[in-house]
């Protein structure tokens, strides 16, 4: 394993877990932008995410104003995450997003979302969900997990 990779790997798991010191998160973030790759296109006439995504199941909990509901994640990235449900969502909707984070000595993630697309697939919804207000702190703890081994 390339050797800057193995060292992003390490520090990413002290971002996640906030045992990481500020002379570490500034290697993380040299590190990150040094090794990311742009995010490969998304379906026809979308436009590119701003992020890159990575194949990763996580609890997420998610709750428009009326209810909380519970999903696996299909992917995540930076700025947004894809899951399954019963039932549609509108595109627009506001919504929280509760993410359990595995093996982590801190809380879990919550963000504040909106429904950016809904679309029926076979006997469910797929829904793709873009974070906003995301706050700095927040949005490296989140890259830092998706860094992880699942």
């Amino acid at each position: 394993m390339d050797p800057k990779l193995a060292e992003f790997k390490a520090l990413s798991a002290k971002v996640s877990d906030k045992t990481a010191t500020e002379e570490e998160r500034a290697r993380w973030r040299d590190l990150r932008t040094e090794l990311s790759k742009p995010a490969p296109p998304t379906m026809a006439g979308q436009t590119p995410r701003a992020h890159a995504r990575v194949a990763r199941k996580l609890r997420v909990h998610y709750a428009t104003v009326a209810e909380m509901s519970m999903a696996f994640t299909d992917d995540i990235g930076g700025g947004g995450l894809r899951f399954r449900t019963h039932k549609i969502l509108e595109n627009g909707t506001p919504m929280v997003v509760h993410l359990d984070v595995p093996d982590a000595k801190d809380a879990p993630l919550t963000l504040e979302a909106r429904v950016a697309w809904s679309k029926r697939e076979g006997g469910h919804y797929l829904v793709g969900v873009e974070l906003v207000n995301l706050p700095p702190a927040e949005a490296e703890r989140l890259a830092a997990l998706l860094h992880q081994k699942p």
